[in-house]
């Protein structure tokens, strides 16, 4: 099982507005979304397996929002990409539905588990511009990061 967390350097932006609104004693609106926001960002958490299905879900605090499980079938293609800032990431566009973007979760194995799992059903895969390189680089900063 993959985890990942939304970016975390979202949440000083939102800072001025609740300090500013507490020097002043006065909760309104502005206050009641800046908490939501911000308790948003830090309670979502990702989790991704890859088996004879793609298991996913989003969780709230460790309970879980929403699960999906895609079978093989399903997956019309994998884009493997570079995410911006030496970010690998890869897209699963269905079928039918909306497309499963992943990306900034703790280990790029789930990367390689992606294109294992697309060798192993025969789903077709893309792999953009720069990508393999991104990825190298990234799976070396996780090697050097271990030792």
């Amino acid at each position: 099982m993959y985890h990942a967390r939304p970016p975390r350097w979202v949440v000083p932006f939102f800072a001025p507005i609740f300090i500013a609104d507490i020097r002043e004693q006065e909760i309104n609106l502005y206050t009641f979304l800046t908490i939501a926001i911000v308790l948003l960002i830090l309670g979502l958490s990702y989790q991704l397996k890859v088996d004879q299905t793609i298991h996913f879900h989003v969780c709230f605090f460790q309970f879980k929002v929403i699960e999906k499980s895609v079978p093989p079938a399903d997956i019309h293609t994998i884009v493997f990409r570079d995410a911006g800032w030496g970010t690998p990431s890869a897209s699963i566009k269905m079928k039918k539905g909306f497309p499963i973007r992943v990306v900034n979760f703790d280990s790029v194995e789930v990367l390689a588990d992606f294109e294992d799992f697309a060798e192993r059903y025969q789903i077709r895969r893309e792999e953009r511009k720069y990508y393999r390189t991104v990825y190298d680089m990234k799976k070396s900063k996780e090697k050097q990061g271990a030792s």
